[in-house]
C-alpha cells in the first residue's frame, strides 16, 4: 500500500432480484506498506474498508496485515452499518491483526459497537471458492469467464 485513503475495500453491495453473495474477496494475501520508507508513516492508519450501504460485503481471508492496518479494522461512512452487512475476518495474523481493537469501534454518539465478524470455518466455506460466490439468477455456478491459468481453486 502506498496511502491508505478511505480503506482497503469501499464496496457498495448491489440490490438484486436473487440472493447474491456481490462483495469483495481477498484471500491469501499481504496488506503491507510499499517500501520500508513509508511504514513508519503508515502505523495505525490504514481501515480494512468502509462499507457505503447495508449491502456492503468484504472478507479478508488468511491474509497478513502490517501495522499499518488499524486496530479498529474497519471504520463507517456515515452510521454503523446493519444486517445483512458483511464485514469480515477469516485466518488473519501480523502486526495488523487486533482482536481487541476489533471489538473496541465507537459509533458517531462514541458508543462502542462491533463492526467485524469474527468467522467460522462454516461461514466462511461458502465464500472460499468462486464457484460458490459468483452464480446465476438460477443459483448455478457462473466462473466462465474466469481465466483458467489463474484458476488455483
Amino acid at each position: 500500500m502506498r496511502s491508505c485513503g478511505g480503506g482497503v475495500t469501499a464496496w457498495k453491495g448491489t440490490n438484486t432480484t436473487f440472493e447474491n453473495k456481490y462483495g469483495v474477496y481477498i484471500a491469501s494475501s499481504d496488506l503491507v506498506a510499499a517500501n520500508s520508507t513509508i511504514a513508519a508513516t503508515m502505523k495505525g492508519k490504514c481501515a480494512l474498508g468502509r462499507p457505503w450501504n447495508n449491502l456492503h460485503r468484504s472478507i479478508f481471508m488468511d491474509t497478513y496485515m502490517d501495522a499499518s492496518i488499524r486496530p479498529v479494522g474497519y471504520i463507517t461512512w456515515s452510521s454503523i452499518p446493519i444486517p445483512p452487512a458483511l464485514l469480515g475476518e477469516y485466518g488473519t495474523y501480523g502486526p495488523g491483526w487486533d482482536p481487541v481493537g476489533r471489538n473496541t469501534t465507537q459509533n458517531q454518539a462514541g458508543v462502542p459497537t462491533v463492526m467485524t465478524t469474527q468467522l467460522t470455518d462454516a461461514q466462511v466455506k461458502k465464500f472460499r471458492k468462486p464457484e460458490d460466490v459468483f452464480i446465476t439468477e438460477q443459483g448455478k455456478k457462473n466462473i466462465d469467464w474466469i481465466d483458467e491459468q489463474f484458476y488455483a481453486w
